[in-house]
């Protein structure tokens, strides 16, 4: 089988004006819909990943707030759903006077999901 790999130049600048505006950007879908590439292809190797399905990345999330605290520039969050008390932690962070790190969070589209951005998050959040 042959992954093939589907061009979406507007998505993409859709994500791009989303992370110039937002301090937390949000990016929902089906499992295997394309979420981390096209995460990938914007923002190549300059951001910081974690993968909630990453056993090492799991380890540092226990504690969101020490593992996302000190980083500068952007950060992704895949699989975000699986991330116990993610969005008030986002919150605060988005709330810090000097904004030093943005965040796009990837997750596999669910209730769960959305209803907490949206409840947490609230005037933060883009997508």
């Amino acid at each position: 089988m042959v992954d093939v790999l589907i061009s979406r130049p507007q998505d993409k600048k859709r994500l791009e004006a989303a992370l110039g505006r937002s301090p937390v950007v949000l990016l929902i879908g089906p499992r295997q819909a394309g979420k981390t590439t096209m995460a990938r292809q914007v923002l190549g190797s300059d951001a910081h990943y974690f993968d909630a399905e990453n056993p090492a990345d799991v380890v540092q999330l226990r504690d969101p707030m020490l593992a996302l605290d000190h980083l500068r520039g952007t950060v992704v969050l895949d699989e975000a759903q699986l991330i116990d008390g993610l969005f008030p932690i986002l919150r605060v962070l988005a709330d810090r006077p000097e904004r030093p790190a943005r965040f796009l969070v990837l997750g596999s589209a669910s209730a769960d999901l959305v209803g907490l951005s949206s409840q947490s998050l609230a005037a933060r959040v883009g997508s």
